[in-house]
Order: structure tokens, then C-alpha cells, then sequence
């Protein structure tokens, strides 16, 4: 993404902050952070910069119009509803967009995904794609895996391939 000049930051409820490595503290679980598994992220202090505190730097960001162009948001593992649920992780969902939805850029795409699922379902999740580049009621059968979010980020910017699983995943369509 640097060298394509694609700004990035992954805001992390409850994140303790200064590349924290930690398995997890209080609510915040490095397990839902990607970013803090890359050894060129994790120390690389510019880098590490941008992972921040969701409660501290997301609204401002929003508000202020500086969310990057490729902006990662986690919920805690409560909002997320690993620990609570998915009534809990229901309504942060509903409260988060509800009240930012109309703030985000012109051109924004949302990703909702869950990482796993309750076991019963040969761990098929929900995602749901939102934005005006989505038709409002659109299903699609395809089948994607959390690679085929990789791969679309990676087709977006025209970023290559990791050569990896994401080489051969399914980009979202829309």
C-alpha cells in the first residue's frame, strides 16, 4: 500500500496502544488484529502509528474527513460477540452505523464480516458488503473466503497478489 501511496489505518477497540503485542488486555484481543502479526509492521514505529484506538481516533478521523483511504475497524471482543453474542454484537453494529453511516466518504465501501461461525453450519459466516456501488437487496451465492476480502482490497489498488491463498480467491463482486 506505501508504495502505491494508499493511506491505512486499523482502528482497534480498545487497543492499549504502543505496538502492544499482548494476547490480549481487558477487552482488546491481538487475535482480531491483523496488523500487529507483521514483524515490518509491528516494529516499524511509523507503521505501528497506525494502529490506533478506535474510541480515541476513529470519530475524529470521521468527522474531521481524514479517514484513510483504506480504514479497519475491530470491535472488542464483546462488540464483537465472540463473549456476548450476537444480540450484543447486533446492536453495536446498529448503533455504530446508524450514527455514521451518512458521515462516511463518497465512494466508501463497508465490509461486515464475522470470522467464524457457531460451529453448526460447516462455518459459513455472514458478510454483507455496504455502499452506493451496492444495489440495495443484492444477494450473492458466490462462494468467498476471508481471502476473497484480501483479493479485493489487492484488485482495488492494483496491489498484486501475495501469491498465496488470495491468488486464486474470489474478489467480491459489485
Amino acid at each position: 500500500m506505501e508504495a502505491k501511496h494508499i493511506s491505512w489505518k486499523a482502528y482497534e477497540e480498545d487497543y492499549p496502544g504502543k505496538c502492544n503485542a499482548a494476547a490480549n488486555v481487558g477487552k482488546y484481543y491481538r487475535k482480531h488484529n491483523p496488523f500487529i502479526s507483521f514483524n515490518d509492521i509491528r516494529t516499524n514505529a511509523t507503521r505501528c502509528a497506525k494502529i490506533v484506538n478506535a474510541e480515541e481516533e476513529f470519530d475524529a478521523d470521521l468527522n474531521a474527513g481524514r479517514l484513510p483511504q483504506y480504514s479497519y475497524y475491530t470491535p472488542n471482543i464483546d462488540h464483537d460477540g465472540h463473549n456476548t453474542g450476537l444480540t450484543v454484537a447486533g446492536q453495536f453494529l446498529h448503533s455504530f452505523l446508524s450514527t455514521r453511516i451518512t458521515k462516511f466518504p463518497k465512494g466508501t465501501l463497508i465490509i461486515i464480516t464475522w470470522d467464524e461461525d457457531d460451529d453448526k453450519h460447516a462455518n459459513h459466516i455472514y458478510t454483507a458488503l455496504l455502499g452506493s456501488m451496492i444495489p440495495p437487496g443484492t444477494t450473492d451465492g458466490t462462494h468467498y473466503t476471508h481471502y476473497s476480502f484480501l483479493r479485493t482490497v489487492e484488485d482495488n489498488w492494483d496491489l498484486g497478489s501475495l501469491r498465496r491463498n488470495d491468488a486464486t480467491a474470489t474478489p467480491f463482486k459489485f
